[in-house]
């Protein structure tokens, strides 16, 4: 058998294991340094400032002390006159802005998963969310379209109004969820 017809099958054989190499790298599991983290998203709004979060620790510690580890001024305003402000974990803060959920978020360039868990917070409304798209809606409208209210049920005596899907007559699962969050 002449080298020619050894050489060929060989090179393919070669090839495709190669290809299929590549193809396995790229089914690893994600890793927490490239995880999206896009589960969760939180607002709170005061009469001049918009802060925004995408971790629930940073969250809960600013709303107890009104402070967080990093805070970014992005020098800009949204569309309501409020100067937006990134809260975000210590080793955050190096990032590029495109790498921070809270901000690819602010600028609808997530992904959000599924399932998802958004807060705002204005005026001593909770407003509570199970989907990015009724969050994005209702900083855009002030308000749920859809909603299912409660008087006085916020860990400090809130209103709380949860966003729903228009055929949910209550929505049980967010508010069990949101319940579970500061432990009523």
């Amino acid at each position: 058998m002449s080298p020619r017809f050894i050489c060929k099958p060989l090179a393919l054989a070669l090839l495709a294991g190669a290809l299929s190499a590549c193809s396995l790298q790229g089914t690893a599991p994600a890793t927490s340094a490239t995880s999206p983290n896009n589960e969760d998203w939180y607002q709170v709004r005061t009469d001049n400032e918009l802060y925004v979060f995408d971790d629930y620790q940073v969250f809960r510690d600013f709303l107890a002390t009104g402070k967080a580890p990093y805070l970014k001024d992005l020098e800009q305003q949204d569309k309501y006159g409020q100067s937006v402000i990134l809260a975000l974990r210590a080793e955050d803060q190096g990032k590029a802005l495109e790498q921070i959920a809270a901000y690819r978020f602010l600028n609808v360039s997530l992904t959000p998963a599924n399932p998802f868990y958004g807060e705002i917070r204005q005026d001593g409304v909770i407003y509570v969310f199970q989907r990015y798209g009724d969050m994005i809606d209702t900083i855009n409208l002030r308000e749920p379209i859809f909603r299912h209210t409660e008087i006085g049920s916020g860990p400090n005596g809130e209103r709380v109004v949860y966003g729903m899907i228009k055929e949910e007559s209550k929505p049980l699962a967010l508010i069990e969820q949101f319940q579970a969050r500061y432990k009523r």
